[in-house]
């Protein structure tokens, strides 16, 4: 018996089960490390709930080529080079993802039956016949679901309905203001504030329901060995700047890293950010997965096609800038694993790191503290379908899978897909940990993305509306109403608010805002006026304030002040989106991030 095995590092207490452990990796000392490695290795493994080689690639400690070249030599039998050519009796047999005495079984059993064995890592196997694994990847990422559920793809045209009520509406309105003009005002006027007063009262509830949320963080520790394996999904374009923080991010990750497996997904023709992550010493648990080009250009393809790779139990989406906390996985999994079986997802709390920056940057960090503090949890506690942010998701993988993954066609693939899994019956909560991110600090950059998030919100709505019937048994009475008014109301709230400016300051300018017409249908008319009006800026600015003031950010609570101007900078990006929905619906413009170093918090 090795004595080292008894107590190494002076702690772990000897079992049969680190001397069977030390003999099946022995051959690894003198070839790729020193004894002390190894045991270091075994007794991490048996902490972790996972084989030995795995924490050594993991961990760096050993490259992947080297140990199935090791491997290989051990077991007598060649390891695969990229790009070979082999026999037509030749089996290519993974190296990596089981343990050596098990891959040595396979390996005997394929030479009793007289075939040529080679080793070789699971990325060549998979990638061995590339072309045709590929454009098979690439068509189901593009495809799946326009082919399988084309009802709910925003790959599919309009409806025909949908365009006709839309003419009809717009010609009817058109025509009547050409002779009527004040009373298709006034009627107008009536519809708006009949229409946006339910939305105004649901609004008020969320907020009530948000700011009573209290979601303590999980304070008991899962047992490494218990924790499962978790996919990390990063699509990036153009980021090669930001790849080193995010390294880093996701390296100060407080789990287990033979059980992380994070894909760096890239385009193919983003020959910038291949290029620095070739020249980054990445850790054993990243890889890099390259999209090959096609269109439509977005996110969600990318996600699909890097989906196909992932070895995960659990599944992530992070973008290239994020910083999640430390200990957001295992967060993830201690809240699915004490909730209900139809919680199909958790959103991660999103907030603002530069918020400093600039006004704008301020603005948005009032907006997203007010949405993922306060909003989104009083969604959930009604449960009401919850339009999910483009990062910080946690999915169990089975329920990507079966709901045939993101959208490629929607430029808001996190929303649409959240009102998905609405209509399948499951629930979405919020996990109370925060994942940092970077704000557009110029107006251009935010230009550019908020049109892109609002288009795809009208995509979102135009397509989930396709069948009212079907969606209203879907969802049942509750969620239906509760989508039109939040979902609806978010796009039509965008589109109005400058119009309602606009007669605002005409009345006030005529002074007929001060008159009044003696009518009680009048009366009634501006008291539930008054109520909107109110109701609006509540329900906007006190979670927003509340949120900011939770989080220790007082400095940000005048900024709340300016928020009404800054909602005309939505309205303006609603109409840029409304008419890219008509001239451009799947083009998805990039957002532009920086190195940490370049921003302040």
């Amino acid at each position: 018996m090795n004595e080292s095995i008894k107590r190494p590092f002076g702690a772990q207490l000897y079992t049969p089960a680190l001397e069977d452990k030390w003999a099946e990796y022995e051959f690894l000392v003198g070839r790729l490390l020193d004894r002390a490695t190894l045991e270091r290795a075994i007794v991490i493994a048996g902490r972790w709930g996972v084989e030995p080689h795995e924490v050594l690639l993991a961990n760096g400690w050993i490259k992947q080529e080297n140990y199935i070249a090791a491997l290989a030599d051990f077991l007598r039998v060649p390891a695969f080079a990229r790009g070979q050519e082999l026999p037509r009796d030749a089996v290519l047999i993974d190296a990596v993802s089981h343990c050596p005495w098990r891959v040595g079984r396979e390996v005997t059993e394929n030479e009793v039956a007289g075939r040529m064995v080679l080793l070789a890592s699971p990325g060549d196997i998979e990638n061995f016949d590339a072309v045709d694994t590929q454009n098979w990847r690439l068509k189901r990422a593009i495809a799946g679901l326009l082919r399988w559920r084309p009802v709910l793809s925003a790959g599919a045209p309009i409806w025909t309905w949908q365009l006709l009520a839309l003419a009809i509406l717009v010609g009817v309105v058109l025509g009547a203001a050409i002779i009527e003009p004040n009373l298709v005002l006034r009627a107008v006027a009536v519809l708006l504030t009949l229409l946006f007063l339910p939305i105004i009262v649901l609004r008020l509830v969320i907020t009530a329901m948000g700011l009573l949320q209290t979601a303590p963080r999980e304070t008991s520790r899962i047992p490494d060995a218990e924790l499962p394996v978790y996919s990390i999904l990063v699509p990036m374009f153009r980021e090669g700047q930001v790849l080193p923080d995010l390294v880093a991010a996701l390296s100060a990750l407080d789990y287990p890293a033979a059980k992380l497996d994070v894909l760096l997904v890239l385009e193919s023709v983003d020959t910038e950010t291949q290029a620095v992550a070739r020249n980054l010493e990445l850790p054993g648990f990243m890889r890099v997965i390259v999209v090959p080009d096609s269109q439509p250009r977005t996110k969600p393809k990318a996600l699909n096609y890097a989906l196909q790779f992932a070895r995960g139990d659990y599944v992530v989406v992070f973008d290239a800038e994020d910083v999640p906390e430390p200990d957001q996985l295992r967060q993830a999994i201690a809240m699915f694993r004490s909730s209900a079986k139809d919680t199909i997802c958790l959103q991660g709390r999103l907030n603002i790191h530069n918020a400093r920056e600039s006004w704008l940057t301020r603005q948005f960090a009032l907006e997203y503290s007010a949405l993922f503090d306060i909003t989104l949890p009083g969604l959930a506690w009604l449960g009401l379908p919850v339009p999910l942010g483009g990062t910080s998701n946690h999915f169990p993988r089975k329920v990507l899978d079966q709901w045939l993954g993101w959208d490629p066609f929607n430029v808001t693939e996190d929303a649409d897909l959240g009102i998905r899994l609405a209509r399948s019956g499951g629930h979405i909560r919020i996990l109370p940990s925060t994942t940092w991110e970077e704000a557009p600090a110029r107006f251009g950059g935010w230009l550019r993305q908020r049109t892109r998030w609002l288009k795809g919100w009208m995509q979102t709505y135009l397509v989930h509306t396709r069948q009212p019937a079907r969606l209203f048994y879907e969802l049942g009475l509750a969620r239906f109403i509760g989508f039109h008014l939040y979902s609806g109301g978010l796009i039509l709230s965008a589109l109005i608010f400058p119009i309602f400016c606009a007669i605002a300051a005409y009345e006030i300018w005529q002074g007929d805002w001060l008159r009044s017409s003696g009518s009680i249908l009048s009366g009634i008319f501006l008291g539930f006026a008054g109520f909107n009006l109110v109701g609006a800026y509540v329900a906007t600015l006190v979670p927003a304030v509340v949120a900011v003031w939770r989080r220790r950010r007082k400095w940000l609570v005048l900024s709340a002040l300016f928020m009404p101007l800054y909602w005309l900078l939505v309205s303006l990006a609603a109409y840029r989106a409304l008419v890219q929905l008509i001239t451009a619906p799947h083009f998805w413009e990039k957002t532009e991030h920086r190195a940490r170093s370049r921003t302040r918090r």
